[in-house]
């Protein structure tokens, strides 16, 4: 998933029809603030909490440049945004500002040379005003946190370098106890859906009756994360997916229905109890896990790899 620049999130919902939407949190922006959280608790925190607390460390991790000072708030007509937001709206932005002396150049360089190596450097742009920006990334936290980025952000002002610094965490929503396949299921129907632009014959819906692979397949769903909140830019969508369908009996009604997207941004529609749930991640993954529990050959329904949803901005 790549980042573009922009002034503001999106607070969308990606992929609609095909995997619904899940609950969205307040957006935090330019908050200021120290937060520490013990590993134990951090463990134990919420999704939010845990995002607030690793924002915080992030923030702490900046390289004060020798000579500078700390300011309350941004300067006059400066540096009033950051260059670039991630387009969630589960997102705590945790900022400062501070005055260096030396150029702009100067001081990301000496920001990129001084930096902790855990930090890694992703991206840099600049703009025709004279801003410039420096990008540092830290791997996610599977299952809790989507993204986690410092920047750099520099311009000049009153003959010094006015210096904004942005630690930018994103979450992933907790799932609702409810997004789980039942544990009365006992079958699962695989049925395979073509594309709009699919060709030859269409495998025959497979029921599977062995109690160990149906559990197989319920483990894999119930272990999938939500699909991360925001406005996506995804590849073509011609509907070509893997539906499951789980019943207590083979001729009962249905008790959960998981559609795992094969195009467009890939992502897994839930129902339980025909309730739809929030949507989930990987769908081309799920399917090619699912097909070798079955032990189905299905040509174009095990795809090797996840779609590239771009997350955009405005």
């Amino acid at each position: 998933m790549r980042r573009l620049p922009a002034l503001t999130a999106l607070a969308g919902c990606a992929l609609l029809a095909a995997v619904g939407c899940g609950t969205t949190h307040a957006t935090r922006v330019g908050v200021t603030k120290t937060v520490s959280s013990p590993p134990a608790a951090a463990a134990a925190a919420s999704p939010r909490s845990r995002a607030v607390a690793d924002a915080a460390a992030i923030l702490a991790s900046f390289a004060v440049p020798s000579g500078a000072r700390r300011l309350s708030s941004a300067p006059e007509g400066v540096l009033k945004q950051p260059p670039m937001l991630p387009g969630t709206p589960d997102l705590v932005d945790d900022v400062s500002w501070w005055q260096a002396p030396g150029t702009p150049q100067a001081v990301l360089g000496w920001e990129r040379a001084h930096l902790p190596r855990r930090l890694v450097a992703s991206g840099s742009g600049s703009a025709t005003d004279g801003l410039a920006w420096d990008d540092f990334s830290l791997p996610p936290v599977p299952g809790v946190l989507n993204s986690r980025e410092l920047v750099v952000e520099v311009t000049s002002s009153g003959g010094q370098t006015v210096v904004r610094v942005d630690a930018q965490v994103t979450w992933l929503p907790a799932k609702p106890a409810t997004e789980r396949i039942p544990s009365a299921a006992r079958v699962v129907t695989i049925t395979a859906i073509p594309g709009l632009d699919a060709t030859g014959r269409t495998p025959a819906p497979v029921t599977i009756t062995s109690a160990a692979a149906v559990r197989r397949i319920a483990s894999l769903i119930d272990g999938l994360p939500v699909f991360p909140p925001g406005t996506y830019s995804c590849p073509a969508d011609t509907g070509r997916a893997l539906r499951m369908t789980f019943r207590a009996v083979a001729s009962g009604p249905a008790l959960a229905v998981a559609t795992a997207a094969l195009d467009g941004c890939g992502g897994v529609g839930l129902t339980v109890g025909g309730a739809a749930q929030p949507g989930l991640s990987d769908g081309p993954s799920l399917a090619r896990q699912v097909l070798a529990i079955a032990g189905l050959h299905w040509a174009g329904y095990a795809a090797s790899g996840s779609p590239d949803a771009i997350q955009i901005r405005p």
